[in-house]
């Protein structure tokens, strides 16, 4: 067998056959907690190749696995203004060089995304053809608590509607578009380092 290098995240299928067990055992290493894994929007079991080093060393399984570990921090951007989001990306990315963005004009997609990077942070826009940002917050209120993930809505239509219905959402913190550029790149390098999620109204006009 040729070596290979593991990079994004296994499936149930890749980690028996490099383990030389059962997809059942497996499931069961998943079941009792002593591998961790996450779920796709599709509700299939993926795990990192660092996760399943820890689980081989702990085992005390002598198994060659290479990987290389793509678990640092992650920030999508979902949002229809490319000029926008192109812009936050650029800012961001000179405040924290070690950072991976991604950006996505559609919510559709941006669920796929989240489903496939895991991303430590979104960063979501309300008004998008498709799937607006609340109709992707209400899909994504079930699968947040897979991971340590925050949303950050910024959005320029808040409207004392918009605010209240966002407080009842998984969302972290909003902030309007028109708000400090440097205020808001503060405002994501905490939600990145945060670890307690607690809503927060960040509006500066």
């Amino acid at each position: 067998m040729p070596n290979v290098t593991y990079k994004k995240p296994l499936s149930v299928g890749q980690v028996s056959a490099i383990c030389r067990v059962s997809k059942k055992t497996v499931l069961n290493w998943i079941y009792e907690g002593a591998l961790k894994a996450f779920t796709t929007y599709g509700g299939h079991y993926r795990v990192w190749p660092v996760n399943l080093k820890r689980f081989l060393d702990s085992a005390g399984m002598d198994i060659p696995f290479e990987f290389v570990d793509d678990t640092a921090t992650h920030i999508l951007i979902i949002d229809d203004e490319r000029p926008y989001a192109q812009m936050l990306k650029s800012v961001i990315s000179a405040e924290l060089p070690n950072v991976d963005i991604l950006t996505t004009e559609d919510g559709y997609e941006g669920l796929l995304l989240i489903g496939e990077t895991k991303p430590q942070l979104v960063i979501l826009d309300l008004k998008m053809p498709k799937l607006d940002g609340i109709g992707v917050l209400e899909l994504l209120r079930k699968r947040k608590t897979d991971h340590d993930m925050k949303v950050l809505v910024v959005s320029g239509y808040l409207t004392d509607e918009a605010k209240a219905e966002l407080s009842k959402t998984c969302a972290d913190a909003v902030i309007d578009k028109l708000s400090d550029i440097s205020h808001l790149v503060k405002t994501v390098a905490g939600l990145v380092r945060s670890e307690a999620g607690v809503f927060q109204e960040e509006v500066v006009r």
